[in-house]
């Protein structure tokens, strides 16, 4: 299957810093593959369960944050200098913005108050598990694809090929996307683990095990990009890009987390309906 990432422009490549491209690519990438996303639960819950006095908590915040980056959005199509101000933070907000649905729908599958104190690494860790276990069930393939961090670690890839926006092979591409997530895990058990370099045999010992022991799953991307936004300051952004590049940015990752939150939302109707008896978003 092929596609392209990005309709082709006269030297667009050549116009944009190779940092920017690789990751308004992957962006465009994650778009592309989760348009039209929908998850089915095959659990089968008949008992319903008191409302938690969480849960109007936790819709609240999904409302102000799904309404800010809309008008962050309307605002940027009509100033895209307001684009480069929003930029560095839809990442953040669009974690925490799925982080709140998928609490809610642990809290829904599992009927556990203590869904709600969930930590980042947990709840990402719980989602792969339902859907290994097939408890959720996507309907695009590559959503409901786990892969061991090994198999990853391995993938191998032509140089340049992160920057084309020419036609683009989808699973190529994907996989670009998913050894970048696991650079990122890395990144983050080395800074976990105050391991400078792996050069040490005890080190290089402690990240052959961590990466034997870890798996990835596109649903991490926003994980991965939050993380990136707090430690690393999205520094593919400091760079010399202009407006409409910012802008570019900002709407194909406004429609990515469009995309996972429509099917979340649907989801979790789904399940407080039979939970709740009635649908709460």
């Amino acid at each position: 299957m092929r596609f392209n990432t990005i309709k082709s422009t006269s030297n667009y490549e050549a116009n944009h810093p190779p940092d920017f491209m690789t990751h308004l690519n992957y962006v465009s990438c994650s778009n592309s593959i989760t348009e039209g996303l929908s998850v089915d639960c095959n659990v089968n819950l008949k008992q319903k369960v008191s409302e938690s006095k969480n849960l109007a908590k936790k819709l609240n915040l999904i409302k102000l944050t799904w309404d800010s980056l809309n008008k962050e959005f309307e605002i940027i199509l009509k100033n895209p200098d307001y684009a480069e101000l929003c930029v560095p933070w839809v990442a953040v907000k669009a974690y925490y913005l799925l982080f709140n649905l998928l609490l809610i729908i642990k809290y829904l599958l599992t009927s556990s108050e203590s869904s709600f104190i969930s930590s980042h690494d947990r709840i990402l860790k719980d989602m792969k598990e339902f859907i290994k276990k097939g408890d959720l069930c996507f309907n695009k393939s590559l959503v409901n694809n786990i892969y061991k961090a090994m198999e990853v670690q391995n993938f191998k890839f032509k140089s340049g090929d992160n920057i084309r926006t020419s036609t683009v092979d989808l699973e190529i591409r994907f996989q670009q996307i998913l050894k970048k997530l696991l650079m990122y895990k890395i990144e983050d058990f080395q800074r976990k683990n105050n391991i400078k370099t792996f050069r040490k045999k005890k080190d290089k010992e402690a990240k052959n095990d961590f990466l034997k022991n870890s798996d990835i799953n596109i649903c991490e991307f926003f994980y991965w990009y939050r993380i990136k936004a707090n430690y690393r300051d999205l520094e593919f952004l400091d760079k010399d890009i202009s407006s409409d590049q910012f802008m570019d940015f900002y709407k194909k990752y406004f429609e990515l987390t469009g995309n996972f939150y429509k099917a979340f939302s649907e989801l979790i109707n789904v399940l407080s309906t039979k939970r709740l008896g009635r649908k709460i978003i």
